[in-house]
């Protein structure tokens, strides 16, 4: 970065001192230059190879986009492979044509000293003029790169003399660094009061400390001439609601706006110092002041919560829970809490202590939340936030409570046992997961994240942090993704196939070539210059909104379809229970700390297959329809147990309806069993022990065996009803066409 020093003033005590020493020297120029292709304040540079400038208006520096207009505005990649990169200000100056003359031209393409003498000789050729030379004098012109003769008294060559006049003779130091940086963009802040320059110039410095949001010198100019005008000595002389009240509309873009908050922050920041100590005694904390990154501008704000004592019991509680490493989001859930305790509880707001929140009290804020937040679970979690309060009020004697003044967990509402499935409806995805629809996703990123959350179930916040090298493989050579489980804190691992594993190579070479330092698989696209930050989720959920209704995905009724990231790690889960993967490997390739949320998409999964089971026509040995109880109060206990009878007790050809505490009296014997049940899908099994049972009865018959030929040919009469019976439920079915595949749900006898 190119500065051009300030002349030295006197920084006053107090306030301006402190500030005068928190800006660094660079950042205390009247005039301001960014090196060129700076990536926060500068611009990137020329897109011609060799030009030494910054870009302007469409990748080319002014010089150049006007030789480009000149040139008829030709194809610009090529124009910019062939195009001169020296440009005004850069190229060196020519000396006197006089041979062995190093004085800068002046007339005539002479100095001044041998121009005049050429017009007294008449005007000869010059080629054959032989005019006197001076002596090499005893210094160059005292810009860095000129090698003219300096003349004169100030120490530049004739052409820097004449530049340096028409700048008003600026000091040496000045005017070396405005040549040096000749035609790029600058703040100059010499307008400005002495007191505002500082501050600009600190909020400058915090915006590079920073390294996130770009600040160019023409972005803020229409805000640094509004200041000039409105003869502000201090930013913090006006509150920010002021200041944006009054800005014209040139300064009322989102650019300008945006710094004249962040410079007051900095300031402010500055002032009143950051830490627990300067912190804490506001209502009103600014997280950044504590320590939290990664949440810019995130406040916890107590003024709503009333009277004063419970507002101090409040911050005391929230303080507590950050230092045990509770997170934002837990925090905030916490204070809008006890914002609706004060709110909620009749004559809390108005009472002197802790006293007025006794059980009457309490029991009046559940009657009153009741009816505010009637969704079970929502109010569960406000009641839970409560009660932890006031345990750790009790708990830690920050105040003296009532002795009643607790909630106990018959207080908690209660909870849908069955809640309603959250998995994405497999006629939606299968609109997602159309490859038309896919590649209607113009961001890769996007499309990444689209993929990784179908075909791994992670949580958005997890995928969207994916570090760069998230790939990892076992001695057998099968690729894993690495990823940091937030939510539980700990580094976990998934199974992944090798389409998705692809996916992620390219992405990453994308990110590689793009931010060569990157740490994070996706990274932001804007304020993120060395590719640190992950792309948000915000991010997401916005182009996964636009990209539902681009596809027009709709739901069984032809409404909108309404999708959330986190659906699809329901689906994900549902998906492999359904596949019948078992329940642990599902935990853990969720990382579940506990089996208890794992279970809820087993619950899911029986109901498909109960579904199914439902739909098929279920006979026992004689023909006859078994009647399977479906709705009242026994069709969970007779869906359980044929459930168990299908996981324990499968037959090659059927089922066993024998409840599991009964012993069999028909050992291998299940075809002359009154409780034995099929259905259509096991009749190639039928027929096949048809003929195998008439070729047992034939050998019988030919070695003399009665007995053995009359019992088998009871199964083979068996066998003859069921076929027969089960022929005729397909001939008979209506619910698919003549040459379907598939009957009742289920595939046909006579599929391939």
């Amino acid at each position: 970065m190119v500065s051009v020093e300030a002349l030295a003033t006197p920084i006053e005590s107090g306030w301006v001192a402190r500030l005068g020493a928190a800006v660094r020297q660079e950042f205390r120029a009247e005039v301001l230059v960014p090196a060129v292709a700076d990536p926060i304040l500068g611009s990137p540079g020329c897109a011609v190879p060799g030009c030494v400038r910054s870009s302007r208006y469409a990748g080319l520096c002014p010089a150049h986009l006007g030789r480009w207009r000149k040139a008829g505005r030709p194809d610009r990649h090529g124009w910019v492979k062939t195009a001169d990169p020296e440009v005004m200000g850069y190229r060196p100056l020519h000396s006197c044509l006089v041979p062995d003359c190093g004085f800068g031209q002046h007339r005539y393409r002479l100095c001044y000293r041998h121009s005049h003498a050429w017009d007294k000789a008449g005007r000869p050729a010059v080629d054959r003029w032989k005019p006197d030379v001076a002596g090499t004098p005893a210094a160059v012109c005292a810009i860095p790169g000129c090698a003219l003769w300096a003349e004169l008294d100030a120490g530049w060559c004739h052409s820097h003399h004449r530049r340096w006049r028409l700048r008003g003779c600026p000091s040496a130091a000045e005017f070396i660094a405005y040549c040096a940086s000749y035609g790029e963009d600058r703040f100059d802040l010499r307008p400005l009061a002495p007191q505002l320059r500082l501050e600009i110039g600190y909020a400058l410095q915090c915006r590079v400390d920073a390294n996130r949001t770009r600040t160019t010198p023409r972005s803020i100019k229409p805000l640094l001439d509004h200041l000039v005008a409105s003869g502000a000595e201090s930013l913090l002389e006006r509150p920010l609601a002021e200041w944006l009240a009054g800005l014209p509309a040139a300064a009322s873009v989102n650019t300008p706006r945006a710094f004249l908050g962040y410079a007051i922050e900095c300031l402010l920041d500055l002032r009143d110092g950051t830490g627990w100590d300067s912190e804490y005694q506001r209502d009103v904390w600014r997280l950044r002041r504590l320590g939290v990154s990664g949440h810019d501008g995130a406040k916890l704000d107590f003024t709503a919560v009333h009277p004063v004592w419970l507002r101090e019991l409040a911050k005391r509680w929230c303080r507590w829970r950050m230092s045990c490493g509770v997170g934002l989001g837990q925090l905030r859930s916490d204070r809008l809490a006890l914002v609706r305790l004060s709110q909620f509880t009749p004559g809390l707001a108005s009472s002197s202590g802790p006293d007025a929140l006794d059980r009457a009290a309490l029991e009046a804020y559940l009657a009153r939340l009741a009816v505010e937040i009637p969704h079970p679970k929502t109010r569960s979690a406000e009641i839970g936030c409560v009660t932890g309060f006031l345990h750790a009020v009790r708990q830690h004697r920050w105040a003296s409570l009532p002795a009643e003044a607790q909630l106990y967990p018959s207080d908690q509402p209660r909870r849908d046992e069955t809640p309603a499935p959250r998995a994405i409806p497999e006629f939606v995805m299968g609109q997602l997961e159309s490859p038309a629809n896919l590649d209607r996703i113009s961001d890769p990123r996007i499309r990444l994240l689209v993929e990784v959350l179908i075909r791994t179930g992670l949580r958005i916040g997890d995928a969207t942090r994916l570090a760069l090298d998230c790939l990892v493989r076992d001695p057998q050579g099968a690729v894993y993704l690495r990823y940091r489980n937030h939510k539980m804190r700990r580094d976990a691992v998934v199974p992944i196939d090798d389409e998705l594993t692809a996916m992620i190579q390219t992405q990453q070479e994308r990110t590689r070539q793009r931010f060569p330092t990157a740490a994070v698989l996706l990274p932001r696209s804007s304020a993120n210059p060395d590719g640190r930050l992950p792309i948000p989720t915000a991010t997401f959920h916005l182009q996964l909104g636009q990209w539902l209704e681009t596809c027009g995905v709709t739901d069984e009724l032809g409404q909108p379809a309404y999708v959330t990231a986190h659906q699809f790690r329901h689906t994900a889960a549902t998906r492999w229970i359904n596949h019948e993967v078992p329940q642990e490997v599902v935990r853990r390739l969720l990382d579940h700390t506990s089996h208890t949320m794992t279970a809820v998409y087993a619950r899911l999964a029986d109901t498909t297959i109960r579904e199914q089971w439902e739909r098929a026509q279920k006979i026992n040995i004689r023909g006859e329809p078994v009647d399977i109880t479906v709705d009242g109060p026994l069709a969970d206990g007779e869906w359980m147990k044929q459930n168990l009878a299908r996981a324990k007790m499968a037959l090659p050809n059927g089922y066993c309806g024998l409840p599991l505490q009964k012993s069999c009296p028909h050992a291998n014997a299940c075809l002359t069993c009154p409780l034995f049940i099929t259905t259509a899908e096991f009749l190639p099994q039928h027929r096949k022990q048809l003929d195998d049972t008439r070729a047992l009865i034939s050998r019988a018959q030919t070695d003399g065996h009665t007995r053995l030929a009359e019992m088998n040919r009871t199964v083979e009469t068996n066998l003859l009803t069921i076929i027969a019976t089960l022929e005729t439920d397909q001939r008979d079915c209506r619910c698919a066409a003549a040459d379907s595949e598939t009957c009742c749900g289920k595939e046909s006898s006579d599929a391939p």
